[in-house]
């Protein structure tokens, strides 16, 4: 654990962050923060941020900030100072409670990606996996999966799918599919990007289903509803297969296996993920973005015989 000693026990403990003071309506930060740095404005972006704690204090929405100033430090080529910002946004922390857990995440990436610049990508994946021991929550442990799968998943073996439950058919595990490319399509039902996706997906289908191409689409129940009350694995399943319906009418007979252990690893933290194995189990893509048409099938068309001859 000696990497994550140095990254998470540095320096002395800071005050508690604080709720943002009562009073007049204040300025949207992390919305200001992000425009500057679209800008490539920095210094005006870190301006801000000092504004805030002078007048509200260390609250979440100034971790927040700082977070995004050391994305935007790290974007705009100035690592020493992304580091800087990045180790004194996980101090202020301390704690990793619930509420502090994104721009945690954010202090975390911009290091760890440091990290990888300067002394490999096995010491970069090093950190993230140790990073990920630092909250049981779901989002945040695939976060850091994503990170390390970004440095070292491709040309390696495909982690197996959880298939024990589904939404639909039963699904074959990847061990079940060796001889054919699969591209597995992480997504949730409450995602835009994902439902933006479907036509390429049905395209894809379309152009590379007899050719041998298999299309997995996992995804996990978050045990909500959109109002943010419990909702039971069974009506969340039912809304799932709604949404299949209405929105991924042309992808009929979809493989969905549901399984949080495998969107953790997959990385799945920002859905679409798209994870392209070819037909002996090897990793060839790792892209947790949403893609075009042109940009799978270039990762897809190597993998596959070619069509047949027009006759």
């Amino acid at each position: 654990m000696a990497v994550a000693a140095a990254a998470f026990g540095a320096g002395p403990t800071p005050p508690a962050p604080t709720p943002a003071a009562a009073g007049p309506a204040r300025p949207d930060l992390v919305r200001i923060v992000r425009l500057k740095l679209s800008a490539a404005d920095l210094a005006s972006a870190e301006a801000w941020t000092e504004d805030w704690k002078r007048d509200v204090g260390v609250d979440a929405t100034w971790l927040d900030a700082r977070g995004w100033l050391a994305r935007g430090a790290w974007m705009l080529g100035e690592t020493d100072r992304a580091l800087a910002l990045a180790r004194e946004v996980r101090a202020a922390i301390g704690e990793p409670r619930p509420e502090l857990l994104i721009p945690l995440g954010a202090a975390l990436e911009v290091e760890g990606r440091i990290v990888a610049e300067r002394q490999g990508p096995t010491a970069g994946a090093r950190f993230f996996r140790e990073a990920e021991g630092l909250s049981a929550d779901v989002a945040f442990r695939a976060r850091m999966w994503k990170n390390v799968n970004r440095l070292e998943l491709v040309g390696r073996a495909a982690p197996e799918i959880g298939v024990a439950d589904q939404v639909g058919a039963p699904v074959k595990p990847l061990a079940g599919r060796r001889g054919r490319p699969v591209l597995l399509y992480f997504w949730s039902h409450r995602c835009g990007d994902c439902t933006a996706s479907a036509p390429t997906l049905a395209r894809l289908r379309e152009r590379y289903g007899a050719r041998g191409l298999d299309l997995v689409a996992p995804l996990r129940l978050s045990g909500t509803a959109r109002d943010g009350t419990a909702m039971t694995p069974e009506a969340e399943k039912a809304e799932i297969a709604a949404t299949l319906a209405e929105k991924y009418a042309d992808l009929g007979g979809l493989d969905v296996p549901v399984d949080t252990a495998t969107m953790i690893r997959y990385g799945a933290s920002a859905t679409p993920t798209f994870v392209l194995v070819d037909g002996a189990g090897i990793v060839r893509l790792y892209a947790p973005t949403r893609l075009t048409l042109d940009a799978l099938a270039t990762a897809i068309d190597p993998l596959l015989p070619p069509p047949p001859a027009a006759s």
